[in-house]
């Protein structure tokens, strides 16, 4: 066995890899497991090669290989980790991402891939405490946005703005960043601000429909109805499936005297979510208002089974004055 000649082959092969010649590079490591079938190494390099291309049952089992190998390998584990994560295999996933932690302190991607995983499933403790590791090893913007974010969830606000203020060293101009401060200050009550920040947030990413959306939101919170609206009807051409802002504009326009308009964005809404409880709450009570009772008592008492929550609650009150 040639060592020097693997060695070669692997090198080339990654230099091809990032290169993105994925063929040149797939052709390397394949030459070197024919020299060496016991190299976990090149097991693991093509089995990234392969994960790149989707080919997701290849690359789990030359993941397997690597780390049959090379038991103690964190770099495989994390690896097949986040294969399991692409392939969304949450349980595996979490296991082999887990096992790269404990074979290395260090294995900030593992960390990382660990903060996602736990995003994903609105575990918000855990996410907090894998970006801070994540962050710790290796010092970015993004493990900062993301901490921020997570800490948001928790409305930790006060904390999530220090950890944005670190963020800002970075880079000052960065459209996440502003969002974030912006949602921050809106929580706060603190609408110009938060307007401020979404505009300049807007002005980096212009296309960004959620931040559009809460600079609408901001806009209703301080009587400026034509500027949500407008900003809403952006929405919508940029995202037609922007659910949440055609819901918002519905009850603008019905709130404006427009029922007609209100009533097309609604049967839209429940076209693609025939179960959205604000939907079906607001188009029974346009119903009601066009004396329409008992088609506005069926939608009402789909509202009431549809989700827990505040349209539940209004839905069942207004069931209880009807005839």
């Amino acid at each position: 066995m040639d060592t020097t000649v693997i060695q070669t082959l692997l090198k080339e092969g990654a230099e091809l890899h990032l290169a993105g010649n994925l063929a040149d590079a797939e052709r390397c490591y394949r030459q070197a497991l024919e020299l060496d079938d016991s190299s976990a190494v090149a097991h693991n390099n093509l089995a990234f090669l392969l994960m790149q291309r989707r080919e997701f049952e290849g690359a789990e089992q030359a993941y397997q290989r690597a780390i049959a190998l090379s038991p103690a390998y964190a770099t495989a584990y994390t690896n097949l980790g986040q294969a399991y994560l692409l392939m969304q295999r949450w349980e595996e996933a979490y296991e082999y991402l887990t096992r790269a932690t404990e074979l290395d302190n260090n294995a900030w991607h593992a960390y990382e891939s660990l903060a996602k995983l736990a995003m994903l499933h609105n575990e918000n403790d855990r996410a907090v405490s894998y970006w801070t590791i994540a962050n710790r090893i290796q010092p970015n913007q993004e493990n900062l946005l993301n901490l921020a974010h997570c800490l948001i969830q928790q409305r930790r606000l006060d904390e999530a703005r220090d950890v944005l203020t670190l963020a800002a060293d970075y880079d000052d101009e960065h459209a996440r960043l502003h969002a974030l401060f912006g949602i921050i200050t809106f929580a706060q009550y603190d609408f110009g601000s938060a307007r401020k920040h979404f505009k300049r947030a807007l002005g980096l990413e212009p296309e960004n429909a959620e931040v559009r959306h809460n600079l609408a939101m901001t806009y209703l919170k301080t009587g400026q109805r034509e500027e949500a609206v407008m900003e809403l009807r952006r929405i919508l051409l940029l995202a037609p499936g922007h659910i949440e802002a055609r819901n918002n504009l519905a009850v603008i326009e019905l709130a404006a005297g427009e029922p007609g308009s209100a009533l097309e964005h609604f049967n839209l809404t429940l076209e693609q979510d025939p179960g959205n409880s604000k939907a079906l709450y607001y188009k029974g009570l346009l119903l009601l208002q066009q004396g329409k009772t008992e088609a506005a008592r069926e939608l009402l008492k789909k509202t009431v089974v549809a989700a827990p929550g505040e349209y539940q609650a209004q839905a069942e009150s207004l069931l209880s004055t009807l005839p």
